[in-house]
């Protein structure tokens, strides 16, 4: 391999383990968020969780702002993709909305870990221009893929809502927000399972559908898939 060559498979290997070590900062940081919230996050709290050096972080970040609007930014894109990818795994649009309202609740990432970093964004958001303008964002996007499946489930005859498909839309992610932060603040003791059971026959109902056939028949298909 000519020294050329060699230098440049080195630079790629060190970009990559730059692009690594930057993700596992922020993945960091997200948790610290959840758990002390975004004026809890300081470098000297991220390097204990991460390991890595308050100068490592700097390196990387610089200064706290950037760090937090990096993180929320990472969080955002991450679960974009993953409620992609749930919406176009559903053969029709009662399985997309059956599965969004089930991941809106329990994805990858713990219950409490992942509507802990939420709550406290949401909290951060009315002080912060910047964050406020992301969780807009996000939330405008998610909203856009339950537009969608009612879209489709009223043109596939498979729902008939009696208010406007963006009304539901709207209630629907209300529902789901209010239950997850009730349950992080106490008000109820709800597991995720019965906050999934609770939002799909809440849904059920505003589309027209039979809640336990809803339910039901979803589930079986999961189980016959495994």
């Amino acid at each position: 391999m000519s020294e050329t060559n060699t230098g440049r498979r080195t630079r790629s290997v060190t970009a990559e383990a730059m692009a690594e070590r930057r993700q596992s900062i922020l993945q960091h940081t997200l948790q610290v968020i959840s758990r002390q919230g975004v004026e809890g996050c300081s470098f000297a709290e991220l390097s204990e969780a991460s390991g890595f050096s308050i100068g490592m972080i700097q390196h990387y970040f610089r200064h706290r702002e950037r760090l937090i609007g990096a993180a929320v930014e990472y969080q955002i894109e991450e679960s974009l993709a993953e409620w992609q990818r749930i919406y176009d795994q559903g053969s029709n649009a009662m399985e997309r909305l059956h599965d969004l309202l089930t991941f809106s609740i329990q994805g990858d990432t713990p219950f409490e870990e992942a509507w802990g970093f939420w709550l406290q964004i949401y909290s951060a958001a009315h002080k912060n221009s910047e964050i406020r303008e992301s969780v807009a964002a996000v939330w405008t996007s998610w909203r856009g893929l339950f537009v969608r499946a009612l879209e489709e489930g009223v043109e596939e005859k498979l729902l008939q809502p009696a208010i406007d498909i963006n009304e539901v839309a709207t209630l629907l992610l209300a529902t789901i927000d209010g239950l997850a932060i009730q349950s992080l603040n106490g008000v109820h003791s709800l597991s995720p399972a019965a906050m999934i059971e609770t939002l799909h026959r809440f849904a059920a109902r505003e589309f027209g559908i039979d809640a336990e056939e809803f339910i039901l028949t979803k589930r079986s298909k999961l189980v016959d898939a495994h």
